[in-house]
């Protein structure tokens, strides 16, 4: 056994360190707010000892500070592996994985946290059929399947997301959102399974043995008292409280130590969503029976606000279709063919080019409000083409109200969707397109692929940034049906395809041209395949555009460093 439960975690649980955005974060996490040893960082990350010591030279990782400040929220991190989190009945936790674990520091000393293993595990009608550790078979391991490692998502709004899709369709998440005395938690679970779900039951384990004065047991410093389980330190004073909305059972397992409230779920059909509320509370005082009536009251007690209009599940075969330049085949050839086929689509505005003196190649603004007339989403590509970058943001308000002002000429809705002409990308670009009201941004698949290739990535809702929703696929002159094929297979699992077309012909700019035979080739197979083509503003019914990630950038620069050879 080595020292801090090293021995029990497994090189599979080893997350590299990819971009410099997740290199910094994950190093402080590790080092400033953990307290990890150079063996730990080394545990978690697979550094070798030279390695490490590079990476940390041009970080400033000074200790944090012992002050809150008065209402600030509680300080919750993903929990980074590298140390185990228990302190005993490791047999119970083999190689424990890291996407479910939250650790939530005390408000009374900054390096002293729980963390909370939420779900450390789901029950259903199936048998286990999810397990954050190897333990005891899984619905998952009995058929020899392993699950692909994830991580907390963080957002803008200071909370954490996590979802997770099963290979039987089931999907499960949970949302925590921190506050200043306490996290607010929130497990679902949707059933894409034909058949009910029935008795199903999580455990969320609450782990105190990174917490000063909470993890030594006794007779009086642990209180089960359905829904609310409490752990306090030897003077009484000090607890730490948690409780679900709908409970199973309220119990503890002193050999790790940890206390447990553990939520269930009601029957699920196929098809339908059940939910779970849970908190995470610190308490200071004497009266503990009083905190617990002043909870209930408060917490379990009020109703749950009414659900915003529930989003769709995304389906799987889900196919952004986006079209650029104002080309006039627009009109005269992909209209009828989408009309035809059932698909949805974005045309992306732009007077650049020869727009206002070619008329036989580009389109017309009568044109134009006939395409939004047909039901189709007319978005905005600025004025005169304008590449952003920090040489033309200056400019780039009034190129984008131009096009805004045109629309509203001709009866078309002030648009909710942009896209970066020529694919350039500049941060400050975000917080214009924001503050413009822009909702969605199709950006190309640069710089994860170079543009000469046409390859790109498929959207991501909860990694990709709802202003840099990156091109699936750029179709050019010389793509085949089997191009098309490679650009939408991704299109599963909750990722969504989104394809970039100019012309169809494009005579102007003939290397991003599409032949029209081959774009109804393409269709043709889109549609005998059972692919949804939508434009970009329909992407609300499945994704909120107001839940952005707080590192728009991380996940570009985790595949650029996937990308490298």
């Amino acid at each position: 056994m080595c020292w801090g439960g090293l021995a029990f975690l497994a090189t599979a649980e080893i997350r590299p360190l990819e971009g410099a955005l997740d290199r910094r974060f994950w190093l402080e996490n590790m080092v400033i707010h953990h307290g990890f040893s150079a063996a730990e960082v080394q545990a978690a990350t697979g550094l070798a000892e030279s390695d490490l010591a590079a990476a940390l030279g041009p970080l400033d990782l000074r200790p944090v500070g012992a002050e809150r400040a008065v209402g600030q929220p509680l300080k919750v991190l993903p929990y980074p592996g590298g140390r185990h989190p228990r302190l005993g009945f490791f047999d119970g936790a083999m190689d424990p994985q890291r996407e479910t674990k939250l650790s939530v520091f005390t408000p009374w000393d900054a390096r002293s946290y729980v963390v909370v293993d939420v779900p450390e595990a789901i029950w259903s009608n199936l048998g286990l059929t999810y397990l954050a550790h190897t333990h005891i078979d899984t619905v998952w391991t009995q058929q020899g399947v392993t699950l692909a490692p994830l991580e907390w998502c963080r957002r803008a709004d200071g909370s954490l997301a996590m979802e997770r899709r099963l290979p039987n369709g089931i999907r499960f998440g949970v949302h925590a959102e921190p506050a200043s005395n306490h996290v607010a938690l929130r497990w679902w679970l949707h059933n894409g399974t034909p058949q009910a779900l029935t008795n199903l039951r999580a455990q969320v384990c609450v782990l105190l043995g990174r917490s000063a004065g909470l993890a030594a047991p006794s007779a009086t410093n642990r209180v089960l008292a359905g829904p609310f389980a409490a752990a306090g330190d030897e003077s009484g004073r000090r607890w730490v409280i948690t409780a679900w909305s709908a409970l199973d059972r309220a119990w503890q397992n002193p050999p790790v130590p940890c206390i447990h409230s553990d939520p269930r779920l009601a029957d699920c059909p196929p098809g339908e969503t059940r939910a779970a509320r849970g908190w995470l509370w610190f308490y200071e005082g004497a009266d503990l029976g009083g905190e617990f009536a002043r909870l209930r009251s408060t917490y379990l007690d009020v109703p749950e606000p009414a659900p915003e209009p529930r989003r769709a599940p995304i389906p799987d075969r889900l196919v952004v279709l986006t079209f650029d330049d104002s080309v006039a085949s627009h009109h005269a050839h992909v209209r009828p063919l989408l009309k035809q086929f059932g698909f949805g689509a974005t045309f992306f505005i732009t007077e650049g080019f020869s727009f206002r003196t070619n008329k036989t190649d580009y389109l017309t603004w009568g044109q134009i409000a006939e395409l939004h007339r047909d039901g189709f989403e007319i978005g905005n590509h600025t004025m005169s083409h304008l590449g952003v970058s920090a040489a033309t943001l200056g400019r780039f308000r009034r190129e984008i109200e131009f096009i805004n002002e045109r629309c509203a000429e001709h009866g078309v809705p002030r648009p909710v969707s942009f896209a970066y002409p020529g694919n350039a990308l500049h941060p400050g670009a975000l917080p214009l397109l924001r503050e413009l009201g822009f909702r969605w941004a199709r950006r190309g698949a640069q710089p994860e692929f170079p543009y000469e290739t046409g390859r790109g990535i498929a959207y991501e809702p909860l990694e990709d940034h709802p202003l840099l929703l990156p091109t699936t696929g750029d179709a050019r002159p010389d793509w085949t049906l089997e191009n098309l094929k490679r650009a939408v297979a991704p299109a599963r699992d909750g990722r969504i395809a989104v394809l970039q077309f100019h012309g169809v012909p494009d005579r102007e700019h003939p290397w991003v041209n599409t032949p029209p035979e081959r774009f109804v080739e393409y269709l043709t197979w889109l549609k005998a395949n059972g692919y949804r083509g939508i434009a970009v503003r329909d992407l609300e019914r499945y994704v909120d555009p107001a839940d952005a990630p707080l590192e728009p950038w991380a996940i570009i620069e985790r595949r650029q460093a996937r990308n490298r050879p």
